[in-house]
This record gives structure tokens, sequence and C-alpha cells, in this order.
């Protein structure tokens, strides 16, 4: 992601419209490595909190400070992405499994029925 597309989705990031798929993870890989952008993410993300367009992003946190609040939600979102990412790659092993479950299942009938 380069500059201009992060800028673009600041808004989208602070008002929770970002899809939560590639986007998020581009965005928040980019938010870590650049730090102009992260500033700017910081001053809008700081801008709305104090203007109260935003509410807190966790219950009992009004009392942080936006960049704090920032923070973590960067990192709840990097949690939440690494939670998808072992959530498909079990999804992915059980499939292969059943797959191999009904095929072995699938061999072993045709031998009876050869043998029989």
């Amino acid at each position: 992601m380069n500059c201009e597309v992060f800028q673009e989705k600041i808004n989208d990031f602070i008002f929770d419209r970002i899809e939560y798929s590639e986007d998020l993870e581009d965005f928040l890989s980019h938010a870590k490595e650049c730090k102009d952008c992260m500033e700017e993410l910081q001053l809008y993300y700081t801008i709305h909190r104090g203007l109260e367009d935003v509410p807190a992003p966790f219950e009992g946190e009004e009392t942080k400070k936006a960049e704090e609040e920032l923070q973590d939600l960067i990192e709840y979102y990097d949690e939440y992405l690494q939670r998808q990412k072992s959530y498909k790659k079990a999804a992915r092993i059980s499939i292969i499994a059943i797959l191999a479950i009904v095929l072995s299942t699938f061999s072993y009938v045709i031998v009876k029925i050869i043998l029989f």
C-alpha cells in the first residue's frame, strides 16, 4: 500500500468501515512502516476522539489518551488478523483430513467389493 491509498483509508479505519481482510492487513502494515502515515493516522484519530465522533474502542477506556487507544486498537486488529489466519489454516487442515478419511474409506470399500 502506498501513502496515497493509506490516506484515503484513514477515515474508513477510524470509523470501522475498512474491510477485515487484506485491506486491513495492508493498512496496518503500512502504518507500522511509514512514520508519516502513522503520524497522520494519530492526528486524525486524536481529532475525531476529541470531537467525540468516535467512541472509545473498548469499554472503560474513555480516560485513555487517543494515541494509547489507537495503539490498543491496532494491536487488537493485529491479533484479530492472526486469529483469522489460524482459523483458515485449521479449516484447510480439517478439509484435507476429511478428504483423506473419505478417500481411504472409499478405497477400502472398493477393495472389499473387488475381493468378494
